[in-house]
């Protein structure tokens, strides 16, 4: 979701920078911008950020279908820069038609996202769902001025409408502040998990569970300067962030990004994995994945080993391969196959 947030951003700076530059340099060419079909991509953009937040893996090939009707109008709008003679006595036709699929485009994807909720109960996911709601009623308002202002607008008069700008460009800044006010909810959630991570709180644990979770410190940080208590508190902000938030999905983790993540230094983490989880980073980060992959190859029989190790966390299948084999002892196409039999 973080990489989608980032392009969806870079998409707006390429929209905001084209409006300026046309309302800068080429102000008695409105139609520069009025042509442009960036508004078809607000609603595709709604819908797959809803479902990575089900979840789910964005499929390249479905998303193209989504932004099928942007790439036919790119293509007429390049076109009609290159030889607007073609387009001579046509141009009212094609901006109607441009801002009929537009209408049509907010509408639709807002009424689905007005329905449709991501399934998840953890907390980065219920914040990902209030971002997306409030993305999709300031789309579905932008859709109700658009349609009621702008497009019988056009159809009573020219293809130039200030007001026509002013509903995409509401789309945007909308679009900005709830990922503004999503980011701001991230960062203050990081910051409570810090807090509990530097609080003194003692947590407490059955004594049946202290001989087999935690074993004597030994080995190089047996002089360890950090408390028992501490780390205890330590390894559960790693369990929660790491675990039940999914991040070793992310094929960029490492020890360095998640101590970054937890406000955490890096050597008290190493002292976690080694003293608390008994295993370092590595290995606990692929065992995770591996588990991961098996989940998915017992859910989704249909997709292939190659999208199987991607959405596990993984950007190698030689990697994939090695720790499977490692956790298993088998590839994981003999593994698959034995489910298969089964």
């Amino acid at each position: 979701m973080d990489r989608y947030v980032r392009c969806f951003l870079l998409f707006l700076t390429i929209h905001a920078l084209h409006a300026l530059v046309v309302r800068t340099y080429f102000a008695d060419q409105m139609r520069l911008d009025y042509f442009a079909p960036y508004g078809l991509l607000y609603g595709p953009f709604l819908y797959y950020a809803y479902w990575l937040a089900g979840g789910n893996r964005l499929d390249v090939k479905k998303a193209l279908i989504h932004v099928f009707p942007f790439f036919i109008f790119l293509l007429g709008y390049l076109l009609w820069l290159a030889a607007p003679w073609i387009f001579s006595g046509y141009e009212r036709l094609f901006g109607l038609s441009l801002y009929g699929v537009l209408a049509l485009s907010l509408f639709s994807y807002t009424i689905w996202a007005l329905f449709f909720r991501p399934t998840g109960s953890d907390a980065s996911r219920i914040n990902e769902s209030r971002m997306l709601a409030m993305m999709a009623m300031v789309l579905a308002f932008a859709a109700v001025l658009f349609l009621v202002f702008a497009y019988s607008n056009m159809v009573s008069g020219p293809v130039r409408s200030q007001f026509n700008g002013s509903i995409v460009f509401l789309c945007m800044l909308s679009a900005s502040l709830s990922l503004f006010f999503h980011i701001v909810r991230q960062t203050a959630s990081g910051m409570q998990v810090t807090a509990k991570a530097g609080s003194p709180q003692v947590v407490e644990r059955a004594p049946a569970e202290s001989p087999v979770d935690h074993p004597p410190e030994s080995g190089p940080y047996q002089k360890s300067a950090i408390s028992p208590d501490q780390l205890n508190v330590y390894e559960t902000s790693v369990r929660q962030m790491v675990e039940e938030k999914q991040i070793y999905l992310d094929d960029g983790l490492s020890l360095a990004s998640l101590a970054q993540q937890l406000r955490i230094p890096k050597h008290h983490l190493s002292q976690v994995f080694s003293l608390r989880i008994g295993k370092n980073f590595n290995t606990y980060v692929n065992e995770l994945r591996i588990n991961h992959a098996i989940a998915l190859m017992r859910t989704r029989p249909e997709w292939t080993i190659t999208e199987i190790f991607l959405a596990s966390g993984f950007n190698a299948k030689a990697s994939f391969n090695r720790y499977f084999k490692q956790f298993h002892g088998t590839t994981p196409t003999e593994y698959r196959s034995g489910i298969a039999g089964n």
